[in-house]
């Protein structure tokens, strides 16, 4: 049986267009600032115009270029487009 390794994520994100699709996680164990996830959804998405404003979904607090931890939770992606998403291991 296969193992779901989405299981002991603690931050995933999602195309603010389509709320109820899951692009991503990431297992947040108090080393990831919003700087450093900020970088790695430039390296994972392709977006059709400039960076996207990133949400916190159940505060609503924009996620910025600071060197303040991310927070565990749900984040959704703003953009003009996403045109691709990079391979991202989904189960």
């Amino acid at each position: 049986m296969p193992v779901n390794r989405s299981l002991p994520r603690n931050v995933r994100f999602y195309d603010a267009s389509d709320p109820g699709v899951i692009l991503g996680g990431l297992v947040q164990n108090g080393s990831i600032t919003e700087e450093n996830f900020l970088d790695t959804l430039a390296i994972l998405l392709v977006l059709e115009q400039g960076p996207p404003r990133v949400q916190e979904r159940s505060s609503g607090r924009v996620v910025h270029r600071t060197p303040l931890l991310l927070g565990p939770g749900e984040y959704d992606i703003y953009s003009d487009g996403i045109q691709y998403i990079s391979s991202i291991d989904s189960d």
